[in-house]
């Protein structure tokens, strides 16, 4: 792991509050504030025949913007009207695996009718049935025979059966995918472990997709993106660790197991035919589509659930709320520095019965009025005093627990498995406008080792959408209604 330390400019002490403003058009403003009103859909459709077209959706939003999209004949009827009855169904399905988040997603609509004029819809909808932003819409006809297009190919099961071509991809019938579960491997046990059964030696990597992204004209892009991220793995591995691990090291040859992380949903596993060097051989295999359920929560993990004080070794203390993210796998913490907006994933060790905080993107693209648009992030400070952002990856900041007299405690996290690990003192909201950085709250920081007591009342979960994955910053394009102020500018550096 690779820190980059900022030293910093100006005192810790925050000098402005937060001031909470509303937006310029009350009107527009929904029931949940933090959704993405501005969200703007594209929708395009290409290579028509007589009964398929392939769709491509876009939008300007980030990753936790989620939209839902449709094909309908009722093309005279009103595109709101028809958005307004899909919401309701939705809402009356309670489908979240029908949501998608892709910000460039690719569709293929099949067993559409020859000679008939199609309406495809997509709008922004949120987990809980809501709609807001704007909506995409592409009107087309299907042609009056099957002219031909492309073969959509097939796989092993799933959507796609027989040996067809995909985009230049095709299917190895050598492969069978399958999803085992829960069990042992390498010495380890896991929840979600995917097998392949091969007769043959082509090498191959191993994935898993929502269900409702699978796209097999999307192979090659898939393919790439598995490439690239493994090899950064591997980079950042090697070097925290002194190995000189190579992704030929990584590659599965005959039969081949590997272990998942994996939030409920439907999934489909994927081996991709990769060589040494990392290029694509056009081989595929898909398993059928499988369920993940969320796990029963544990009494360890319950016992956790709720509110807590925290009192610092500075005696600052703050009143948090801890929710279920996931049962057994992280929860959601909220009013950290006493703030009501944003929440913070944490995860959980079950073996340790113990929380552990990490430095995380928390919210892109807040806007903080004359300030500018600004990410939060929730970072560690060290006991020089100088902050680490996570432009080289996400960092442990510090791990709460329960002491051998039953007290919960929270500790600042040490690894020495890597040398020169800081020790954080304190963990603290940032925000990030153009490269300057600035205290999110005005509250004063609560000092690691601290003392953690059940607390009583009701501490409403903020209404922040809960993140789901520690990510870095991705391209800043929205600009939700809610205005914030920042607090006291507290860095300021070339990047």
């Amino acid at each position: 792991m690779k820190f980059v330390k900022h030293l910093a400019l100006m005192a810790m002490a925050a000098v402005a509050a937060i001031a909470l403003g509303g937006c310029d058009n009350q009107e527009e403003q929904t029931e949940n504030p933090n959704l993405n009103q501005d969200l703007t859909l594209t929708v395009d459709v290409e290579d028509i025949t007589a009964t398929t077209a392939k769709v491509k959706v876009t939008h300007n939003g980030s990753a936790a913007d989620t939209w839902f999209g449709f094909v309908t004949t009722e093309v005279d009827k009103n595109e709101k009207t028809l958005i307004d009855e899909a919401a309701l169904a939705f809402r009356a399905s309670s489908d979240v695996a029908q949501l998608r988040a892709s910000k460039s997603y690719v569709t293929i609509l099949n067993e559409l009718t020859p000679a008939t004029a199609y309406k495809y819809i997509a709008f922004g909808l949120s987990d809980k049935g809501e709609v807001y932003g704007g909506y995409g819409v592409f009107e087309f006809t299907t042609a009056e025979s099957n002219t031909g297009g492309g073969n959509t190919g097939g796989g092993n099961g799933g959507d796609n059966t027989g040996g067809g071509t995909t985009s230049g991809m095709r299917v190895n019938e050598a492969w069978s995918v399958s999803y085992i579960g829960a069990g042992t491997l390498y010495d380890q046990q896991f929840d979600h472990i995917v097998k392949v059964t091969s007769t043959d030696y082509n090498p191959y990597l191993l994935t898993a997709v929502y269900a409702s992204e699978w796209d097999p004209e999307g192979l090659l892009e898939l393919g790439g993106y598995l490439v690239t991220d493994l090899r950064n793995y591997l980079t950042e591995f090697n070097s925290a660790n002194g190995t000189s691990y190579t992704l030929a090291d990584m590659l599965f040859v005959g039969d081949g197991y590997d272990a998942f992380n994996l939030n409920p949903g439907y999934y489909k596993a994927v081996a991709l035919g990769v060589n040494e060097q990392g290029t694509l051989t056009g081989l595929y295999a898909v398993s059928e589509t499988f369920e993940v359920k969320e796990q029963v929560a544990t009494g360890n993990f319950k016992a956790w659930l709720g509110n807590w004080e925290v009192v610092g070794n500075n005696g600052v203390s703050y009143t948090i709320n801890l929710s279920n993210g996931l049962a057994n796998k992280f929860f959601i913490m909220s009013y950290w520095e006493n703030d009501p907006d944003f929440a913070v994933k944490v995860d959980y060790n079950a073996s340790l019965d113990a929380l552990f905080f990490y430095s995380q993107l928390v919210a892109e693209d807040v806007n903080f009025g004359d300030a500018g648009i600004g990410d939060v992030y929730f970072l560690g400070l060290d006991d020089e005093g100088s902050m680490y952002t996570i432009e080289a990856g996400e960092y442990g900041i510090g791990i709460a627990g329960i002491l051998d007299g039953g007290q919960r405690a929270l500790v600042r996290y040490d690894d020495d498995s890597i040398q020169g690990y800081p020790f954080f003192d304190f963990m603290f909201f940032v925000v990030d406008i153009d490269g300057k950085y600035y205290r999110l709250t005005n509250a004063e920081l609560l000092e690691m080792p601290a003392a953690i007591n059940p607390a009583g009342g009701q501490v409403a979960v903020a209404p922040a959408a809960r993140p789901t994955v520690r990510q870095n910053a991705y391209t800043k394009a929205v600009r939700p209604a809610k205005v914030y102020t920042p607090g006291a500018e507290i860095f300021n550096f070339a990047r």
